[in-house]
């Protein structure tokens, strides 16, 4: 029983990617605000259309977050608290 707890320990932070080694904070990119028209940048609760809007984020203005995507989204947070999950596409990275 105890090598199958192991076993399934292992599996579980291979497919999560944990490590029980010391955490490491994800590098943080900024990027403007540039959506193909001008308007402005809902920001969304998850990475897809179908998961609900939380704020939004004005044409040119800039934001945090994280320099890698999920899918076509990035997780982004801002100045005002809000934290949640914009299109891709509509960002530029700037640093």
């Amino acid at each position: 029983m105890r090598g199958r707890i192991c076993f399934t320990g292992a599996i579980l932070l291979a497919v999560t990617g944990l490590s029980a080694g010391p955490a490491q904070a994800a590098p943080t990119c900024v990027y403007v605000v540039d959506p193909p028209y001008p308007a402005d940048l809902w920001v969304r609760s998850g990475p897809g259309t179908q998961y609900e809007q939380v704020d939004d984020v004005a044409f040119g203005a800039t934001v945090e977050g994280t320099c890698r995507t999920s899918g076509d989204w990035t997780a982004v947070w801002g100045s005002n608290g809000f934290h949640g999950w914009a299109y891709s596409a509509y960002l530029d990275e700037i640093g």
